[in-house]
């Protein structure tokens, strides 16, 4: 939903108004009772609070406000409406990523927050070193006693490594969160921020929580949080019998570890109990433990909760899909069609690829309306682990000893050992932490004994660079820190990769090449990259720059290019537990990229349109296209009619996928050579410069042919391959594109 401000009426004969620029962006994410709006730019008159709030259904309204720029005094107005009428709508109301000029308002306005509360905002930090200015996410979990001393720890400077310090006054700052006071976010919140939003804040990173509960033959296990190494399957394994029921629902993260041992856990109760039912399965736990080794002979999925995005009021939300009552529609991977809860239309699910073909493999559950229904009921049961309230009193025995001579004895030693701890814990708690490299903790582990020797130490989090070695150019790329070690390694690897293509970029000379393709990509790179490093805490910054760097990772790699030919980890023991970061080496020659270089600027031609290859770094503009031709000229013909332009990317012709500049002249002569003949429609698949890919087609009428005469249609002969290819593979002995050309 995009808030916008009104148009004013414009007089007879004045110059036609612009239309205003979009000051205030609203993302909505619901999953069941929880809603998330995520607020990004200006909060003004525009904002319609009253017309807001009544969007803010269900049990919990989460409010992100890392993104607000500014809010103005009409702003406050509207503001304050909406809290007070969603407060009203909903039993808890929370504000997270609270932006600094958020917090000013909520130290000066009466009622800002409308009864809700506010789990974490930014401070401000500065660098005297390098004159720069930081933001801190602060969580009133973890980081209540900091705040309520006021005084908060220097912390390295993004940009320089150097200390940058806290730069408010806390009595001032820290005033409403102060009075407000400390607490924990729900289990259920929890996983939702992370399992929706990838939120990593409060107690999103502390151990997995293990609740169960004995319902007659029936013991209900439900688990909460990440899914690690710290898994005891041992004592979960212990006494189990009978019908179990896991309820995986808010497993936030599956990592490899904790992968391993589910499967060992599966394993170990397999003898033990009559059947073990999961529910509540979330894509993250079916792509990774839900096919027939991972499930075993006993285990059986419930229900899988999948993501559903409805394309009319964009409310994206995660609903059950029962796998009995939809197994005839599964077992194809297609997800059951579903209505939106707000405006009935009928939503689309969004699910990975990986998630939907996990689908067809899962048993028909054998479950009975009896269970189906106490599953409900243990699911909604709140589990409560507080002991019982009645003790026995002391015996008559149990008295005397109490008198006896001993006790004094053991009072002082109990004294002494007291006395000792209290000690003990001052010196740690005056001891000075070790930050290790990156001010996140010591080194706890390491992926080799010594570092490798191509390693740079002075590169930072996130970080990548391009140097000469020799003949060869190596490219390396660093993850950010991260809890999982696979992800870490899949970031370091990305963002090498990246550095590679963009060392290619730089080695293309031709002025029309730089200005049809290097002219879209470069400010779409150079914006998120200056985002992240002005925020690198934010939200939005970092998945920005995860996903910008992936998509031109796997552009490259399509079709065999470049491969990482290095890999090394370190795992860090932070205040939040184990931290990763992960750093990964691309080397090759710097023949190769010169060539690769002038392949991906060798132009193809046909029917007046002049393209050139998918280049790489395009996926920050096009996330999501890995092959394709870019439009770089255009003369009077049929595409032109068609409605074609510069700088579109065709990916196919007819149904056919165009993989490069000379596929598309392959293709689309071949097509319209057969139009002509036969007549019917040529049909482009087209990315535009915004939005999804369209079709476009226009009607080719042939020509006459008289009844009984034979036609003899020309047919260009072309060794194309099925799958994605790109110019490296031409030029790094991977398979051929065409038949063969010198001039390649």
């Amino acid at each position: 939903m995009e808030v916008v401000r009104k148009s004013q009426p414009q007089m007879p004969g004045a110059p036609p108004i612009e239309p205003a620029a979009r000051k205030l962006t609203i993302e909505k994410f619901a999953d069941g009772g929880i809603t998330c709006l995520k607020l990004t730019g200006t909060i003004d008159e525009a904002f319609e609070g009253k017309k807001v709030a009544r969007s803010a259904e269900g049990d919990v309204l989460v409010i992100d406000l890392g993104g607000v720029k500014k809010i103005s005094s009409f702003g406050i107005r509207e503001w304050v409406d909406f809290v007070g009428a969603a407060s009203q709508q909903v039993r808890q109301l929370l504000l997270i990523e609270c932006a600094p000029k958020v917090v000013d308002q909520l130290n000066m306005v009466a009622n800002f927050t409308g009864g809700g509360r506010v789990f974490s905002f930014y401070a401000p930090f500065r660098c005297d070193y390098c004159d720069s200015e930081h933001r801190v996410l602060l969580d009133v979990a973890k980081d209540f006693e900091a705040i309520k001393a006021m005084k908060l720890a220097e912390r390295p400077c993004p940009a320089c490594k150097e200390a940058m310090y806290f730069d408010e006054d806390g009595s001032t700052y820290f005033s409403y969160v102060l009075g407000q006071g400390q607490f924990e976010l729900e289990p259920q919140v929890v996983a939702f921020l992370a399992a929706k939003l990838d939120y990593r804040i409060g107690t999103l990173d502390a151990k997995l929580r293990i609740d169960k509960a004995i319902d007659g033959t029936i013991t209900y296990v439900r688990l909460a949080g990440d899914l690690n190494n710290t898994f005891p399957r041992d004592k979960l394994a212990e006494g189990l019998e009978g019908t179990v029921i896991v309820d995986v629902a808010a497993v936030s993260r599956v990592e490899p570890a904790g992968a391993a041992e589910w499967r060992s856990f599966v394993q170990q109760v397999a003898p033990l109990v009559d059947q073990l039912y999961l529910v509540g399965v979330a894509p993250a736990f079916l792509e990774k433990l839900c096919g027939k080794d991972d499930l075993g002979a006993k285990a059986q999925v419930v229900d899988v909760t999948l993501p559903y995005a409805c394309p009319a009021c964009g409310t994206t939300s995660a609903h059950p899909v029962d796998i009995a009552e939809h197994h005839a529609v599964l077992k194809f991977a297609t997800a059951p069609e579903l209505r939106c809860p707000k405006c009935q239309a009928v939503m689309q699910c969004s699910a990975s690829e990986a998630a939907m073909t996990m689908l067809p493999g899962l048993p028909v559950p054998q479950v009975t309306r009896e269970l189906v229904r106490k599953i409900g009921e243990l699911r909604t049961r709140k589990l409560d682990k507080r002991p019982t309230s009645g003790m026995a009193a002391p015996s008559r025995a149990e008295l005397e000893r109490v008198r006896s001579p001993v006790v004094p004895v053991l009072l002082v030693a109990l004294i002494l050992v007291v006395i000792a701890g209290g000690v003990a814990l001052y010196l740690k708690s005056t001891a000075k932490p070790d930050p290790g490299p990156y001010g996140i903790g010591p080194v706890a582990a390491t992926s080799a004994g010594a570092p490798p020797a191509w390693l740079d130490a002075s590169l930072a989090p996130s970080a990548s660079t391009c140097r000469p070695a020799g003949d060869k150019i190596a490219c390396l790329g660093v993850s950010s820190v991260l809890a999982s070690q696979e992800e870490a390694e899949d970031e370091a690897s990305d963002a090498a990769l990246e550095a590679l293509a963009f060392e290619t970029a730089k080695s293309v000379n031709d002025p029309a090449w730089n200005k049809a393709v290097g002219a879209v990509f470069t400010p779409a790179r150079d914006a998120a990259l200056a985002a992240y490093g002005r925020d690198p805490l934010s939200t939005q910054a970092r998945r920005a720059l995860h996903d910008g760097r992936h998509a031109v990772a796997r552009s490259l790699a399509t079709g065999g290019g470049p491969q990482v030919s290095g890999r090394y980890w370190e795992a860090f023991d932070s205040p939040d537990g184990r931290r990763f970061v992960a750093f990964a080496r691309v080397e090759v020659p710097v023949a190769s990229i010169k060539r690769a270089a002038t392949g991906y600027a060798k132009p193809a031609s046909a029917l007046g349109a002049t393209v050139v290859s998918l280049f790489p770094e395009l996926g920050w503009r096009f996330t999501r296209i890995e092959h394709g031709a870019v439009v770089t000229g255009l003369e009077h013909g049929p595409l032109q009619e068609l409605g074609l332009a510069e700088h579109y990317v065709v990916i196919a012709i007819d149904g056919r996928d165009v993989v490069d500049a000379p596929s598309f002249a392959a293709i689309l002569t071949e097509e319209y050579a057969q139009l002509e003949d036969r007549g019917g429609a040529l049909r482009l698949l087209v990315q535009t410069e915004t939005g999804d890919p369209r079709e476009f087609q226009t009607a080719i009428a042939g020509r006459r042919v008289e009844p009984g005469t034979t036609v003899r249609v020309p047919r260009v002969i072309h060794d194309l391959p099925t799958g994605g290819i790109n110019v490296w593979d031409r030029y790094n002995g991977g398979r051929s594109t065409g038949r063969d050309d010198p001039s390649l």
